[in-house]
């Protein structure tokens, strides 16, 4: 005898959209940006992945809808572990201004290629 099934599910949360308002419940707030998938399990251990999709779901009541391009409104921001390095990174050079490292001019070209740069990751 065994025992498969389709139907265990995994969700990552990739990061949050800017505020919007949820056409469920009404409520205005960041939304979730998650991945969500579907694993094909044998005696209810996961051995593969049959599907995976990334989803923008409300915080408050968990309406959520499939994330496409077509969906652009929503202005996706980048995942915490980015901004958390862009943070770091821009502690850094700040620091080096300070200490006198670096050039007032040459702080704010890095800065404006760290600007650049987190701009056009997503």
């Amino acid at each position: 005898m065994f025992i498969f099934g389709l139907g265990k599910r995994s969700y990552k949360v990739l990061g949050e959209t800017k505020p919007h308002k949820c056409v469920s419940c009404t409520h205005e707030r960041p939304f979730k940006y998650v991945e969500e998938k579907r694993w094909f399990t044998f005696f209810f251990i996961p051995i593969f992945t049959y599907k995976k999709r990334e989803l923008i779901v409300c915080q408050v009541c968990g309406a959520g809808v499939e994330a496409t391009k077509e969906i652009s409104y929503m202005e996706i921001d980048a995942p915490m572990e980015e901004k958390s390095k862009r943070e770091s990174i821009l502690r850094s050079i700040k620091e080096k201004f300070d200490r006198g490292e670096i050039s007032q001019n040459e702080y704010i070209r890095m800065v404006n290629v760290l600007k650049f740069e987190s701009q056009h990751t997503l």
